[in-house]
């Protein structure tokens, strides 16, 4: 797969989260969407609590205070739901189900197109193409690579 194909992808990916009130409030940041992949990863829920769940983002990009605001403000818009727990601090932090069907989504639309572009590619590079033939196509320059 080249890498055009690769970047319209991801460039039309990006743009269909941004289309998301609630996906592209996560996507402005780098720690707010590792959060939000972090607490989509189970369905029922992050069940290590507010403070553990904060503590295991990797990115950095907010202080802890900043992503613990974010969090509150995403429990008042209703993206996120806090489920009680014996213990306070274990609380369950839960992804709205339809943020979080929305976000599965788009993955797999991104992902499967993905896998088509490099089965494509690899069709191409193995003579098994549809009969179009990409460097007949290109200018000059971009047939012998030196653009």
């Amino acid at each position: 797969m080249n890498l055009r194909d690769t970047l319209k992808i991801e460039l039309e990916f990006e743009r269909e989260i941004a289309k998301s009130r609630e996906l592209s409030l996560f996507r402005r940041n780098p720690t707010t969407w590792e959060l939000l992949l972090l607490l989509s990863q189970n369905e029922n829920g992050n069940h290590d609590g507010l403070h553990t769940t904060i503590e295991s983002t990797k990115t950095q990009y907010l202080g802890s205070s900043a992503l613990l605001k974010f969090i509150r403000e995403r429990r008042v818009d209703g993206v996120l739901q806090f489920l009680e727990n014996k213990k306070k601090s274990k609380r369950t932090i839960q992804v709205d189900m339809q943020v979080l069907a929305k976000l599965s989504e788009l993955l797999a639309k991104r992902n499967h197109q993905l896998i088509e572009a490099a089965r494509a590619h690899s069709n191409e590079a193995h003579g098994q193409g549809s009969g179009f033939d990409a460097r007949a196509t290109l200018s000059g320059s971009e047939k012998d690579g030196s653009k």
